[in-house]
């Protein structure tokens, strides 16, 4: 009878334990999802790094939702949209970068020098698709890269329809290619001005 006694016991106590494991760490670790989660929230058109994700367990990720073991596919990629820290992340809030330059990508970083500029919105930021007029004509259409001030630090915009921003801008550098670069500089040598327009 006594030993009837200790192995219900034994059994209580076994059932107990095994349930506490499960709810503490089995269900946890060997039931939910490991997806990717950003660190802080980032705005549209940000190169994504490493060290910019956490990983997040949730009960069951839906379709599309970047499980931790893909985390090499956003490598060299930058947010398509603005992208909240914490929520699961998707694919089509990633893009294949338009700030990529190099030989491979035949791409270079051009610095626009101030007095090749007639006329350029001072709410122009980096993203942007600047489209270069001459003489009243369209020449070519670059993105921004970057978008600095008079001390060469980059003017940021404190809201989403650019009335507040940190300074004014006075440098702009852009994506070309070898040929875009060539007819700006030939068209420059002349005397000519641009003026630059983006939307």
């Amino acid at each position: 009878m006594m030993k009837r006694k200790i192995a219900g016991i034994l059994l209580i106590v076994l059932s107990l334990g095994t349930l506490g494991f499960w709810e503490l760490w089995g269900r946890e670790n060997m039931t939910y999802d490991r997806v990717l989660v950003l660190k802080e929230s980032l705005p549209k058109n940000t190169l994504v790094t490493e060290d910019m994700f956490r990983e997040k367990k949730i009960e069951k990720a839906g379709d599309g939702v970047i499980l931790s073991s893909q985390r090499d596919e956003l490598k060299g990629l930058e947010t398509s949209q603005y992208v909240p820290a914490g929520t699961e992340l998707y694919r089509e809030y990633f893009q294949e970068s338009i700030f990529a330059v190099g030989e491979e990508e035949g791409k270079y970083i051009l610095s626009v020098p101030p007095q090749w500029l007639k006329a350029f919105p001072q709410t122009l930021r980096r993203g942007d698709r600047a489209f270069f007029y001459c003489a009243g004509e369209p020449v070519t259409d670059a993105i921004v890269a970057y978008v600095r001030d008079g001390t060469n630090q980059e003017v940021y915009y404190g809201d989403d329809e650019r009335l507040i921003s940190s300074s004014s801008v006075s440098l702009i550098e852009v994506v070309v290619d070898r040929e875009q670069a060539s007819l700006l500089g030939k068209l420059a040598e002349k005397g000519n001005k641009f003026v630059l327009l983006y939307y």
